[in-house]
This record gives C-alpha cells, structure tokens and sequence, in this order.
C-alpha cells in the first residue's frame, strides 16, 4: 500500500478521482509516496517570475521518479485550428478548458524547480514526468494532439490496470527526462518529502522569543522594590532566595544606593565570573568596591595575583586560598586600618568562618556597619562554611524572575523548596532534553544546530555548562567538527562558551545547555543540576545520558 499525503482524500465532486485516489493508495507498493491536490510555488527558469503548480495527483518513487497527474472527468476534444480543448459532459454539452497536458507539464516543471531551490538540494534533477487521467472514455491510439500522445492520456482501458501503467509512464519519462547528477544520493526526495510531508507550523524563532521575553524582564518588579525599601529601615538583614528570585540584581541595586548615599560599599561574593559581573555593571560607582572575595584579598595585602606562585598541590591551594590569604587580609586591616562603611554579600552560603572575619575588620565600626547578606543554601558549594549570620530570621525573596515558568517547573523537580516561589515570568519554550548516545558530537550538533541555525540565536548567548572542568570536559572531543559553529572557554563573540558549573554560579544566560553531571555522586548531581539549570533565562536543554532520571529519582533533599 503506497504512502498518501493526505491520509484520505481531499474533498471533491468527482466520484472517480476518488475511486482513482483508492486504487493509487491500494495498488501501488509502499515505496510509491501519492499527494492528492497538491499545490506548491515554483519557477520554470530562476529567471522566470514564480508560478503556481498544481495537479490531481502527484505520484513519486525514490527510484524512478516523480510525476504529475491531471484528471479530468467526461470526455475531451481538442481543435488544433484554434487550438482550445473542450470537456464534454455525459449529456454532450461542452465548455472550453485550459490544455490539461500543458498544465500538467507545466506542473511537474515548476516542482522540479522548486526541488533544486532547496537547501539539501545538489547539482541535478529526478526524473520526471507528467500525463492526464481520463477515467470516462477509451483515447485514440494516435492520441490526442502532437504533445499529447496515448502514452500520456490514460484512457478507460489504462485506468483499469493503472499500477502497471503508471510504472510503463515511469519508464517512459525515464528515457526523456531522465535522472541528472547525484541520483543515488536521492536529495529530490528529501526535498519532496520536505515540501508535502513535514507537519508545518508558523513559529516565532527562537531568538525572537527571546528578545520579547527579555523586555518583559529588564526593571525592577514590585516586590524587589518594596525589598529595597524596606532594606532602607534595617542595618543588618539576611535575605534568602531560590535561583532567579533576584539576589544579584537587589545587592547591586543596594550597594548602588547606598553609594549614593556617601557611604563607602563593599560589594563581594565567591565566584570570580560573579565578580567580575559585578565590577563592570558597577564601574561608573567610584565610592563602589565590587569584587570577588580572592581578588580582594589579594587588593587589601597589596598582593600581585601575576607573580604570586600559588601550590600546585590541593593541600597547599586550599591553605592558601582558605586561610593565608584571609589572615594576610586582617593583618593588612591591622596595619592599614578598616575602609569600608556598608558591606554587601553574594553568595553568602558560601563564606568560610575566616573569610567572615576578614571582611568585619575591612568595616569601621564592625558592630553598627550596614550588613546585606544574600544567599541560598541549596547551591552551597562548601560543605565546611559558615552559617549565615541571621539565616534563621532571614528575608525570604518569593518569586522568581530569572527563569521562564517551563525552566521554573523543571527546576521545583530537582529543588522543591522552589515550589514556594512564585514564577511570574514569560511561559517560554519548553525544557528539552537529548541523549549523548550513540554519538555526544552529533548530539550536541544536533541542539546547536536547533537553538542556533533554526531559532536563530546567537553563539555567545549559549552557554554550555559541564559538570567537569572545560578542558577535562568530552565536549571539547568533538569541538572540531561542529563548524561554523565555535567553541570556547572564555568569552568571545561569535562562540558557544563551556564553562564549569561552579564558575558559572551567580551568573545567567539566555540559553544553557547542561550536560555531564552523570559522574557525580547522586546528590552533587543533583545540587550541580539545579545550579546549572538555573542559569538558564530563556531556555533549558539538558544533553546528558539519563541525567533527569538520575537527578529526579533521588531521595528527597
């Protein structure tokens, strides 16, 4: 049974096209692909202004060909002294018609055409051809006119065997018409598949989606603004909230204001990207210190971070950047004296006892300093930090303005202390997932080729983050093969960034791709899979071997 585009036929009054659409359907083998009425825009010669094609049936097959079916009920007539055809009705009452055999030539023309404007085509053409269907009445052995001989007017007696009929009108424009190029490669078919078979949609690109969403999101909502206000009463406050509830946003909006105000702010947090982000959006603040917490450090002791030889092995990488430069940090604040009067804390969930007290006697008057704590304990990175000072009588920052409400769904999943946040962002695209196996560089093509050829979006809006470190990471393995598309591991226009997900927390993009958490043990997977996932703004693909099953499977947090 041949394939047929629609399933079943299209309305009609003429009983026998649909007895000849059954027969077609019936008849021929499952390699034989039948569109009934189809239309479709081409051009003859790319010179040539765009026409429109159309026939009763379309017949293909990957082998032989591809070829219009004109049908036309009653009898035909034609004068070739004013060349007109006529259609005769069973009561013999004629009316004139265009030339069913041009049309249908003109038809196949034009598809073919329009074959080789598409994108997968190559150098060449299918074989092709055309005839008219004439169910009602036995054709002439000579034909009709000259260009329409008997082997292209399939009469009564044609149409009773049409399976063994079409295949000798297969063979026949094979001879005239024959394949060109690459026939073996078989593009025509893909094309043809593509131009009738595909579901179509009218859909925004991804990029667009992004963008209108995007202005959605650029002020302050009400309830950040009333966080500020009432900050604006209290000296010291911890303030705890989920991913994309607006942490970052409020401290940099504080310290702002607070600088504003003649005070002297420091602004600080764990991750280095973090506070790099923070100095340049706050670089036009002079009385504004924004900075990681280690580069700090490396300010207040007067240390050059480019000349100092830091151990290579863990033990003496964790004492230095745990303890020694904490302790030279006071020692500078000893000799040189406190020069901060507001302090302001990212990633509070994240602070060593040591680092707390560091920054205390970085303040003037450590007792009645305006202190901003801002943290979330679910993307607690060290298992040996402090507790936030105030954590139990904390602000709690109660919707989410970050994610999309499908990024929001899938991320109460992992972290369902989430759910109480309230997500007032735009719907957005669904949460996507893809398998690495059988091949993780086809697989990351695949969604690249997605997010950034069909939506449209640019490289350096896609992040990929890698529960490894990027140089260790098996996306790199593939990177090579992935052109036009670029990968790198800083920053750069043009290209796709993979990043580590730990130096990426605090940070967002418009879009993520999460992959590599499967090493891990069960519950870093999941804390790594809520951190990464939530970076996300607009849109969330996670590329991983069962990496939502392993994440969401877990015994409850």
């Amino acid at each position: 049974m041949a394939r047929t585009i629609p399933i079943n036929p299209r309305p009609t009054q003429s009983p026998q096209e649909l007895r000849i659409f059954d027969v077609l359907r019936q008849k021929l083998s499952q390699e034989w692909l039948i569109v009934h009425r189809p239309h479709w825009l081409g051009r003859a010669r790319p010179d040539a202004p765009l026409d429109d094609g159309e026939a009763t049936f379309l017949v293909a097959h990957p082998e032989w060909g591809v070829f219009a079916l004109v049908e036309v009920d009653g009898g035909l007539r034609y004068d070739p002294s004013a060349d007109r055809w006529q259609q005769v009705d069973s009561a013999g009452q004629s009316a004139v018609i265009a030339d069913p055999f041009r049309q249908a030539e003109d038809a196949v023309r034009t598809l073919v055409a329009r074959l080789r404007d598409h994108p997968a085509a190559l150098p060449g053409a299918p074989a092709h051809g055309h005839a008219v269907l004439l169910p009602d009445v036995l054709v002439p052995p000579r034909g009709l006119a000259s260009h329409a001989p008997a082997d292209i007017a399939l009469g009564l007696e044609q149409i009773a065997k049409l399976p063994e009929n079409i295949e000798k009108l297969a063979k026949r424009w094979q001879r005239i018409h024959p394949a060109l190029g690459n026939a073996s490669a078989r593009w025509w078919w893909r094309a043809l598949e593509d131009l009738f078979l595909m579901p179509r949609e009218a859909r925004v690109l991804l990029r667009h989606r992004i963008a209108a969403e995007q202005a959605q999101l650029v002020q302050l909502s009400p309830q950040q603004l009333t966080v500020l206000d009432y900050l604006n009463r209290k000296r010291f406050q911890a303030i705890y909230g989920p991913a994309g509830t607006g942490k970052t946003i409020l401290a940099m909006h504080k310290a702002r204001l607070l600088a504003r105000q003649g005070q002297r702010v420091l602004l600080t947090c764990f991750n280095k990207a973090l506070g790099n982000y923070l100095r340049e959006s706050l670089a036009d603040e002079p009385n504004v210190t924004a900075i990681h917490f280690h580069e700090l450090c490396y300010e207040v002791a007067g240390l050059d971070a480019s000349r100092h030889q830091v151990p290579d092995e863990a033990k003496g990488r964790s004492q230095w950047f745990d303890v020694d430069l904490a302790q030279a940090v006071l020692q500078a604040a000893a000799r040189d004296g406190p020069r901060f009067d507001a302090l302001v804390v990212d990633e509070a969930q994240d602070f060593l006892p040591l680092w707390w007290e560091a920054l205390r006697s970085l303040l003037v008057d450590p007792t009645r300093a305006i202190r901003y704590l801002f943290f979330d304990d679910a993307q607690q990175l060290r298992p040996d930090a402090a507790t936030v000072e105030g954590a139990e009588e904390a602000l709690v920052l109660s919707t989410n303005w970050r994610n999309t409400q499908a990024i929001h769904a899938h991320l109460v999943a992992i972290e369902p202390r989430l759910a109480q946040a309230r997500c007032v962002a735009p719907a957005g695209v669904p949460v996507e997932t893809e398998t690495l196996r059988p091949h993780a560089k086809n697989a990351l093509r695949r969604v690249l080729q997605r997010i950034c050829g069909d939506g449209g979006v640019r490289p350096d809006d896609v992040v990929i983050l890698t529960g490894r470190s990027p140089k260790n990471s098996h996306v790199w393995n593939g990177a090579a093969e992935l052109a036009p598309i670029r990968l790198t591991d800083r920053a750069e226009p043009g290209c796709v960034r993979v990043v580590g997900i730990n130096a990426f927390k605090g940070m967002e993009a418009p879009v993520v791709i999460l992959t590599e958490l499967n090493h891990l043990a069960p519950h870093k997977a999941r804390q790594m899979h809520y951190i990464g996932a939530s970076r996300a703004v607009h849109h969330l693909v996670v590329l991983e071997d069962a990496v939502v099953t392993a994440a969401l499977e877990l015994e409850p947090p």
